[in-house]
């Protein structure tokens, strides 16, 4: 059996930035507690994200993105072999964006085997936002889909 980590990305005070974070808190409470799942949440710092990936074979991250889409569209990306795809991570609230991360961690040997990213379009990243409820939309279909990966994993 493989471990699995759900890493949540994103920032809580920047209105739909919050929503890979949200993914993994609200997923926290529907995963059983015996299952080989672990989640955590991040800001998207690249170092930190890297300590992420150490000890599991398959990441799955949730993390808002534009992509100039419908608000609330989501996204599957499977990093494990293939960069994610540049327009869609350009912009980003981090110092790194998700995708560098990413490559920084493949040519450092630190990525695990299987790498999906779920990315949701965002609508508004301002600071003091609430969640828009395009990207709450998002967030409810993002946990789905992570729940099937889960149980295919």
């Amino acid at each position: 059996m493989s471990t699995i980590r759900v890493i949540g990305v994103g920032n809580l005070f920047r209105g739909d930035d919050a929503a890979g974070r949200i993914v993994a808190r609200e997923l926290a409470s529907r995963i059983p507690s015996d299952a080989s799942v672990s989640i955590t949440e991040s800001s998207g710092e690249a170092g930190e994200l890297m300590e992420s990936f150490d000890g599991v074979d398959c990441v799955l991250l949730a993390d808002a993105i534009e992509a100039n889409a419908e608000p609330g569209r989501v996204f599957r990306f499977d990093a494990s072999d293939t960069p994610l795809p540049a327009p869609e991570f350009a912009c980003s609230t981090h110092a790194l964006g998700l995708s560098e991360s990413i490559e920084l961690a493949r040519a450092l040997e630190r990525l695990p085997s299987v790498v999906i990213v779920y990315g949701i379009q965002g609508e508004s990243f301002e600071h003091g936002k609430e969640i828009s409820p395009a990207v709450r939309r998002g967030i409810a279909e993002t946990m789905e889909r992570i729940l099937g990966d889960i149980g295919i994993l």
